[in-house]
């Protein structure tokens, strides 16, 4: 039997901010087809480990490696679909829901090329896969917070790509979206995609991960939670 791909490897990374080290010394393998699912508490390293791996951020020591290459190349950049915490750099332009959806295609596209009717048909199925289609037409900044996190991640999901990094993807979701969503990540991995999910309510994948890796308060700690353990976590919740 072979080995399984690997999507994203860490060896021996140190990362941090203002000289202060967040993840010491992690190394760590994940592998296609896998819903990953990254837990702990604030301050832990969670964003900082999706950081690295979209090239947001460089080791201090160590190598991340994504997709076979380097995050800070922009080929393997263009691979990749992220969804941060909410909305960086909003503003109040009229855009709409479509629009911010349709921009997650633009990195496939050479310079000054438009978007053709292929890409607008991809765009209403990533809305369609968040129960965001019947507003798609509005205004994003008119929507509520829940409904704009939807908009984000049916970005990052829109161009199918083989890595998808959510930061936190949730939060502010409304209860009754989150069995839809976790049901269509686990379908692009099936697909082979690798999805990596920040997450402070492991409980909203329990039914779709693959593993679940708990970092801790001290930056070089990180162990990986046994279903059954994940289990017993949601239950005394």
């Amino acid at each position: 039997m072979n080995a399984p791909e690997v999507t994203v490897e860490f060896r021996d990374v140190t990362a941090g901010y203002n000289r202060e080290p967040v993840l010491e010394h992690l190394s760590l393998s994940l592998a296609r087809g896998d819903v990953v699912v990254v837990a702990g508490p604030n301050g832990s390293g969670k964003s900082t480990l999706l950081k690295l791996c979209v090239g947001l951020l460089s080791p201090w020591q160590g190598t991340v490696t994504v997709l076979g290459g380097s995050p800070s190349d922009r080929s393997v950049r263009r691979r990749i679909g992220y969804a941060p915490q909410g909305l960086r750099g909003a503003t109040s332009l009229p855009v709409s829901v479509r629009e911010v959806v349709a921009s997650g295609l633009v990195p496939q596209k050479r310079l000054f090329q438009r978007l053709g009717t292929d890409d607008w048909r991809r765009t209403e199925e990533a809305l369609a896969a968040v129960e965001l289609a019947d507003l798609s037409r509005e205004c994003l900044f008119e929507l509520s917070g829940g409904q704009q996190q939807r908009a984000v991640l049916a970005r990052a999901l829109v161009a199918d790509p083989p890595l998808i990094l959510l930061d936190e993807p949730t939060t502010g979701i409304d209860q009754r979206f989150r069995p839809a969503i976790a049901k269509e990540l686990r379908g692009r991995a099936d697909r082979g995609a690798t999805v990596v999910a920040v997450s402070h309510d492991p409980e909203d994948f329990h039914d779709v991960v693959d593993r679940v890796i708990a970092l801790g308060d001290d930056p070089e700690r990180m162990r990986e939670l046994t279903h059954r353990e994940l289990h017993a976590l949601i239950e005394r919740r």
